[in-house]
This record gives structure tokens, sequence and C-alpha cells, in this order.
């Protein structure tokens, strides 16, 4: 009995001993601070580790099969739960084409730039309507050609409408430094000249969400005028399709066309963001690869239905 007891408390030993050495700190990175190191997240354990969150990881699972069947190639699936600092995922290191997910560093940029000239977003600039460069198609924009606008206002429409033209224009004004440090200082992979090819993962991708929920990289101030930008996106056919009418979610969304030789023979559709699901907001970042637009919508809203659902079953008592 007392070696079943020993042996009993060595495993529980060994365990905590794993699940403690895998919570890895997230520390800025190329700062010139010579005696901090500011934190900006840690990476733990996936919750199933711990026996958490093991039937939603089997609904995204299911949900995942579903959508293969039905005209997807790849799906993946990250979800945190930020308050418990608990996540889940499938195939979350996959990697796809971010397209317009992209604004969202170049948006933290000029915040962060602007940290330090309060003035810069009233510096105006004329609109250019041209788009991103390889984008496969034009978002409309409600801005006028030529006309000049303030650097606030070109984000909001890049961030709210994900107006490509805002994109441009924005890109060919950002001071290089603030755009390379997001990428440096949360240990990215820079897209630099190569956006082409340039792909990035569901987990990786989620971090510049994290960080702005944390204002651990932004100022509170300007972390929470990013998220309230991107809580008015006005795509509504990803993860807002899957919550109730009303539900606040800051989110931003991608949208890469797959061509062979000019021809279009896919899509894929990206949807990330913070669902703030009452006094437990939770991030979920859902990207997939389908042969049409309305099939990787559809597995994105069901994938964002059934973590609603789920989260609402994991606080139900509280």
């Amino acid at each position: 009995m007392i070696g079943f007891v020993f042996g009993y408390a060595a495993g529980k030993a060994n365990e905590t001993n794993l699940v403690r050495d895998s919570i890895v700190p997230i520390k800025e990175l190329g700062t010139s601070y010579q005696f901090v190191r500011p934190l900006l997240a840690y990476r733990t354990p996936e919750a199933t580790d711990l026996g958490e969150y093991t039937a939603l990881k089997s609904a995204f699972q299911a949900r995942v099969d579903s959508a293969l069947r039905s005209g997807a190639s790849r799906v993946s699936v990250y979800f945190r739960d930020l308050d418990a600092g608990r996540w889940i995922g499938i195939n979350q290191e996959e990697t796809y084409y971010p397209a317009s997910l992209l604004k969202v560093p170049t948006m933290i940029a000029y915040y962060k730039e602007a940290e330090e000239n309060p003035s810069l977003l009233k510096d105006t600039v004329a609109y250019d309507p041209r788009v991103l460069p390889n984008a496969p198609f034009d978002v409309p924009s409600a801005l006028v050609p030529a006309r000049s606008y303030t650097l606030h206002d070109l984000i909001r429409a890049m961030i709210v409408d994900s107006d490509n033209g805002a994109t441009f224009t924005l890109l060919e004004r950002v001071n290089p430094h603030y755009l390379q440090s997001v990428y440096v200082a949360l240990g990215v992979s820079d897209p630099g000249d190569d956006s082409v090819h340039y792909q990035i993962s569901a987990r990786t991708y989620a971090l510049f969400f994290r960080v702005l929920y944390n204002a651990s990289y932004l100022s509170s101030e300007y972390s929470e005028r990013a998220l309230e930008l991107l809580s008015q996106a006005t795509f509504t056919q990803g993860l807002i399709a899957g919550v109730p009418k009303g539900t606040v979610v800051a989110h931003k969304y991608g949208e890469h066309v797959l061509s062979t030789n000019g021809v279009a023979t896919g899509v894929e559709l990206s949807d990330c963001g913070i669902v703030y699901y009452p006094k437990h907001p939770y991030l979920l970042c859902v990207m997939t690869s389908a042969t049409d637009e309305a099939s990787a919508e559809k597995s994105i809203a069901d994938i964002s239905s059934v973590t609603y659902a789920a989260v609402g079953a994991q606080y139900a008592s509280q």
C-alpha cells in the first residue's frame, strides 16, 4: 500500500513537472531595452493534456471531418479560453495564405508609432484606389480616389471594410521599422517583400490578437482602439454567422483565391478573432481551403457555432 502511495505521488509529481516545463514565456524580441524584457504571453500545453475541453476538441474534429466531405480540402482550428489560458486545436500548425489578415499587423505598426508620435494619425494622405499587388479581387470602397484622408480614417477603412486601396495607401506610407518590429517582437516570420508566397498558421496568427487582448505590445489605449475597430468589421459570413445576433466579435478575415495557370481552382478563407462571450471571452481562429467560398464560410460558421455552445456549457454553473 505504501509503495502504491509513493508511486502515485511520484506519477502526479512527474505530471506536474511536465505541465510546468511546457509553460514557456513569450518575451518581446528585438528591443533596445537594457533592464527590461516585456512579457507578451505564455505558451502553454494543450487543454486536453489537462483533461479539459476534450468534448470541444471532439466536436471540432467532427466539424472538420464534415467539412472535408463537403468541399473543403483543409481546415485548421485554434481556440483559446482567454481568461483560463486554456487552448485546443485541430491542424493548428498548418499554414495558409493570410491575405487580408495581414492588415492587423499593419494597424498595430501604425499604433505603435503613434504611441511615440500622438499626432501621427492626424496626418493626411491621398487615397490610392489601386488594390494590393496580387490581390484576388478588389473590395468596394466608400473612399474617393485622390482625396486626402487622415491615417486614422484609412486605418478604419482597412480594418472595418477591409479596403484594399486603403491598405495599399497605408503600406506605401508605413515606417518599415515599426512594421518589421511587430513581427520581430512577437517572434513571427516577416512576410517582407515576399507576401505572395507568405503563409502563416492559425496558432501563430492568433498571437496578434492575444497581445491586443492582453495589451502587452501596444498600450492599453491603443490595444482598446484596435479591438474596437476589429469589432466593427463588416464581414459577417464566418465567425459572426455562428454566434447569437448582437454578440461582440473583434475579428479579421482573409481570402486568397487558389489558381493553376491562371484558372481559379479554389479559395482559402480564414476568420480569426475574439468572441466576447459574456464574462468569458475566447479567441477562435479558423483557416480553410475549399473548392468554393460558400463551403469555406459554412465550415467557419459551423465551428464558430459549436464553440459558442461549448463555452456556454463550460461556464453554465457560474
